[in-house]
């Protein structure tokens, strides 16, 4: 009797956790590119998937002169299969990549 149940129950674990999950739909979605290198975007899923960025072309001093680079700042956020929330904002410059992590 105890096996039968063991058994049955082990059926029904292995049937919740293979159900399928719901297709994650797109709630908003903004994408303005203005074709200089300026642009913003942003997106949210319903399974709380976040993306927000900005972009704009900025005149720097290189090392051999005058140049043009895209500068972006941006956040993205997600939450992971424990139910715990992440999100990373950012800033990429002339100066590389600078992340500030949120856990």
């Amino acid at each position: 009797m105890k096996i039968t149940f063991f058994f049955a129950i082990s059926i029904l674990f292995t049937a919740v956790l293979s159900a399928p999950q719901q297709d994650v739909q797109i709630v908003e979605l903004e994408n303005d590119n203005d074709g200089t290198g300026n642009y913003k975007f942003r997106f949210s899923l319903s399974d709380g998937t976040k993306q927000d960025e900005t972009g704009q072309l900025k005149d720097l001093q290189g090392e051999d002169g005058p140049v043009q680079a895209v500068v972006k700042t941006g956040s993205y956020e997600f939450t992971d299969p424990e139910g715990k929330l992440h999100r990373v904002t950012y800033t990429a410059d002339e100066n590389g990549f600078h992340p500030v992590v949120e856990s």
